[in-house]
């Protein structure tokens, strides 16, 4: 019995050095910043358009979607011709811990809308929050036109598009380097395969597009995204457990699926 928890102990011990060798990062790379966890790395562009530029699962060197494009994941609404998200004009960290980074990017689209972005990334899942505010410069609806957002590959690869309604609709774009989704409980999903030349798809929430005023800020809207080394049909098994923030550090170990905590463990 001793051994066992001394065991346990020295595995505990080894298990909280490794999530704290391992946490999640978020640093500035020139114009970009890049945010890293166990599973994943993905690159945030802040000159126009920004959103990300670039996204890697965890032991491949490809990324997933293009690099250095003009658009690759992005905001977009047609009002007096379509405005893209514009240049990130800010990014602040608003939360470090173990295995879990908060940044809040604030990008404006040139006309008439403020997006305020707050992106939470953990160490242990594929998955990651977005929480979008729209602050209206002018007279303005908050969401619009699909392309809420809006996922363009742009990576000249053979990519799979795949989509489904359970248990909320969620889409994938897939391909020799991993897959990239996109989650949403209160949208749908429309895909763009045949578009040229990559394909592309999107969450549509018009059903949640307000008229603001100048200065009013719209309600939160929040979905979820995934970056996996897997192929594209592996985005629909995480599709459940995408809206739960991991608690007590990892949900799943980067050396295999950890079910339990510690605290769980009860020696016979």
């Amino acid at each position: 019995m001793r051994r066992r928890l001394v065991w346990c102990a020295v595995s505990a011990t080894f298990l909280t050095i490794s999530l704290a060798a391992t946490a999640a990062t978020a640093k500035k790379d020139g114009a970009n910043w890049l945010i890293e966890t166990d599973m994943y790395t993905v690159k945030w562009k802040t000159n126009a358009q920004a959103g990300y530029d670039g996204a890697w699962a965890k032991g491949n060197a490809k990324s997933i979607i293009g690099e250095g494009q003009g658009r690759t994941l992005y905001h977009s609404a047609n009002y007096a011709g379509w405005k893209d998200w514009g240049i990130c004009t800010s990014v602040k960290e608003l939360e470090k811990a173990p295995g879990k980074v908060a940044l809040e990017y604030t990008i404006d689209d040139g006309a008439s809308k403020k997006w305020i972005v707050t992106a939470t990334y953990w160490d242990g899942v594929p998955y990651f929050r977005h929480e979008v505010v729209v602050e209206a410069k002018d007279a303005v609806v908050s969401f619009s036109d699909g392309h809420e957002p809006m996922l363009e590959p742009r990576n000249a690869l053979k990519n799979e598009f795949l989509d489904w309604k359970d248990p909320f609709p969620h889409g994938v774009v897939g391909n020799e380097n991993g897959y990239f989704a996109m989650y949403t409980e209160k949208g749908t999903v429309e895909l763009f395969a045949g578009w040229a030349p990559d394909g592309r798809f999107h969450l549509v929430h018009n059903a949640l597009g307000k008229a603001l005023k100048k200065g009013e800020k719209s309600e939160p809207l929040v979905y979820y995204m995934a970056v996996g080394s897997g192929k594209a049909k592996d985005a629909h098994d995480i599709a459940g457990d995408v809206t739960k923030e991991p608690k007590g550090g990892l949900a799943v170990s980067s050396l295999g699926k950890l079910a339990t905590s510690w605290g769980e463990i009860k020696t016979q």
